[in-house]
């Protein structure tokens, strides 16, 4: 009986010292940092740049063609972002998550030279389509109306993906979405706002339609006359038909003004600029270039198509363009101031101008 009592204490020192091992068995280590991924980055259509995108404006939601460069962006014109969002560990962006647009904010600037960033609020949600298939992303919005007259368009994006870390790279700055010479700006904070360079898209078609934003049927251009005193007499537009007073016509020694002109309320346009009061039109005149030509017949011989070149200029005060019709010192004949092969140089065509 003593030798079993013995065993039996053996077998409960046993125990206790397997049952005291395995509490201090060696305890599973984890990472203090959870496991990162790469940061996913914008690419254009191009695929030649990292950070960049393809930026291009047409007149419908689909954006396959721009309107092309000799004509300019409307209200109501599309602007197309479209861009391969890539991401080496397979995050992406879907279309029920949209994170890369609801980010997008756009700015504008009405003077390219002398005017202020203004965000663009009237871009909404419901204004930004957004695609997505795989990494192809394309977001697209319509010119608003609170955009006409702008000069200078701008926006800013993030790159992002809906799950990730990280799920985002970098803000994507672009002060001007005609610009061809710089990528956008690229931080990992957002500015306030596009900033003072030309950052461009990196790969704007070349067949976007350029600034100003016009507004249609409330945007004119018109013809006016310098007076003695320098300044312009902008009650009488020698374009508005039915005039045939000597106020509205153009004489040899007169000094003309082509200015461009914007409603301001978007409604028609009328006659002739107002410049002042609590409404004012917008001078949109120094964003355009003008081309002088002559227009109809003159004893039986049409108007050349050649430009007319001498005389021309631009009001450096105002922007309009410029043209003195024959030599004002009356130092040498008018008629020998042009060599366009008219039988009596400008006399007897109407002046006609373009601005672009």
């Amino acid at each position: 009986m003593k030798k079993l009592a013995i065993n039996k204490i053996a077998l409960s020192l046993f125990l206790a010292g397997y049952a005291a091992s395995s509490a201090y068995a060696i305890t599973p280590a984890t990472t203090t940092n959870a496991v990162q991924g790469s940061a996913p980055v914008m690419w254009s259509q191009a695929g030649t740049a990292a950070h960049t995108m393809t930026v291009r404006i047409s007149n419908n939601a689909t954006g396959t063609t721009a309107i092309g460069n000799g004509e300019k962006a409307k209200v109501g014109d599309y602007i197309h972002i479209f861009y391969n969002l890539k991401d080496v560990d397979g995050d992406q962006d879907p279309v029920t998550a949209r994170k890369v647009a609801g980010t997008l904010k756009v700015w504008m600037k009405l003077d390219r030279v002398n005017g202020a960033w203004q965000e663009v609020t009237d871009i909404t949600g419901t204004a930004i389509a957004y695609e997505t298939n795989g990494e192809e992303g394309h977001i697209s919005f319509q010119i608003s109306n609170s955009m006409a007259g702008a000069e200078q368009i701008g926006f800013q994006l993030q790159e992002r993906t809906e799950f990730g870390s990280p799920d985002h790279g970098k803000w994507l700055n672009v002060a001007d979405i005609w610009s061809n010479t710089n990528n956008p700006g690229t931080g990992d904070d957002r500015p306030n706002d596009p900033g003072t360079g030309d950052e461009g898209p990196g790969d704007p078609d070349p067949d976007n339609p350029v600034g100003p934003v016009e507004l249609p049927g409330a945007t004119a251009l018109g013809i006016f006359k310098y007076k003695a005193d320098g300044s312009v007499d902008l009650t009488v537009n020698l374009a508005t038909t039915g005039n045939t007073d000597a106020a509205s016509t153009p004489m040899y020694g007169d000094k003309l003004a082509a200015i461009v002109w914007m409603n301001n309320s978007g409604g028609t346009v009328s006659n002739a600029p107002n410049f002042t009061g609590s409404t004012p039109d917008m001078n949109k005149s120094s964003a355009y270039s003008y081309t002088w030509h002559l227009d109809g017949t003159y004893e039986g011989d049409a108007a050349p198509a050649a430009a007319i070149s001498f005389g021309l200029g631009r009001d450096s005060t105002h922007g309009y363009g410029m043209i003195e019709l024959g030599d004002r010192s009356a130092t040498v004949k008018h008629n020998l101031k042009y060599s366009m092969g008219t039988k009596a140089g400008l006399q007897g065509y109407k002046l006609k101008v373009t601005a672009n």
